[in-house]
């Protein structure tokens, strides 16, 4: 497994990210502190998962250098304007400690409760924000998250930079063909979050079946395929045995085992968007 892949201004993005949504107070702080001596490099947060200050900490106490990690931030979903975006950014970087983000996302095309929604003027406001902050080289790669193609289709002929990144809900079952044709012509790397499907592919037949084959573990599979599906997958966990178990991709896959996979489709999640969480 390649540790690192490069971006279209060519910054190199680790394979593997940290999320840390839904990590909260000490929690977060133990768990970033681990995975970072355990290896991991890229590290994923958002204001609306209210544990920056703390990963900041965290960051300070590994005692590695800042050059070596990858920070991913977003805007929240009901921030949808240029000067709210730039506050956001600000406020995201007094909270970590730190001089500049590798990447911030919009969060969602919509505010949730709002999907069905034309937000796509508020989107390119938010963006330009976001270009002139990687002008500044405040942030070193923009993008967005979950975005459709009909999202970036209103967004990309009326910014400057298209999205280095979009980071999209990816695993097996709920692989984004179409999506992701766009995003590789366009150049855009996806990052997979949700590669575990929420922790719902765990107890999958098939899953566990390929796992007893392979002699690793449903994670480990899980997050495999992702990987040979061209997406980065950003996965949470809260142990010092699966942080250290999902960093240990190193394996090939039958392309007949593949090929099972890409014939499921079953989104497993049951997915309901989140409350929105006023953070300003």
């Amino acid at each position: 497994m390649e540790q690192f892949t490069i971006l279209s201004n060519q910054m190199r993005m680790p394979s593997i990210g940290l999320g840390t949504y839904d990590l909260k107070k000490e929690a977060a702080f133990d768990v970033v502190l681990k995975a970072i001596q355990l290896g991991y490099r890229h590290l994923e947060t958002a204001p609306i998962y209210l544990n920056e200050a703390m990963i900041g900490q965290a960051i300070k106490a590994s005692k590695i250098d800042r050059d070596q990690l990858f920070i991913t931030s977003k805007i929240p979903p009901h921030i949808k304007t240029y000067d709210g975006t730039i506050r956001v950014v600000k406020r995201t970087l007094k909270k970590l400690d730190v001089d500049y983000l590798d990447a911030v996302l919009i969060n969602n095309p919509v505010p949730w409760g709002d999907e069905g929604k034309d937000y796509n003027k508020e989107n390119v406001q938010v963006y330009k924000a976001l270009e002139a902050l990687y002008k500044e080289e405040i942030i070193a790669a923009i993008g967005v998250s979950n975005f459709s193609v009909s999202d970036l289709k209103q967004l990309i002929p009326f910014v400057e930079i298209p999205p280095h990144i979009n980071q999209l809900g990816l695993f097996i079952g709920h692989t984004l063909n179409d999506l992701r044709a766009y995003c590789n012509h366009h150049k855009i790397m996806i990052q997979a979050h949700s590669p575990l499907a929420r922790g719902r592919l765990l107890n999958q037949p098939y899953l566990i079946d390929a796992a007893l084959l392979l002699n690793k573990t449903p994670a480990q599979v899980a997050l495999n395929y992702v990987l040979k599906k061209g997406a980065y997958p950003i996965v949470k966990a809260s142990t010092s045995a699966h942080l250290k178990e999902n960093l240990e991709l190193d394996f090939e896959m039958p392309d007949t085992l593949i090929s099972r996979f890409d014939s499921i489709e079953n989104d497993v999640r049951d997915y309901k968007p989140p409350k929105a969480k006023k953070i300003l």
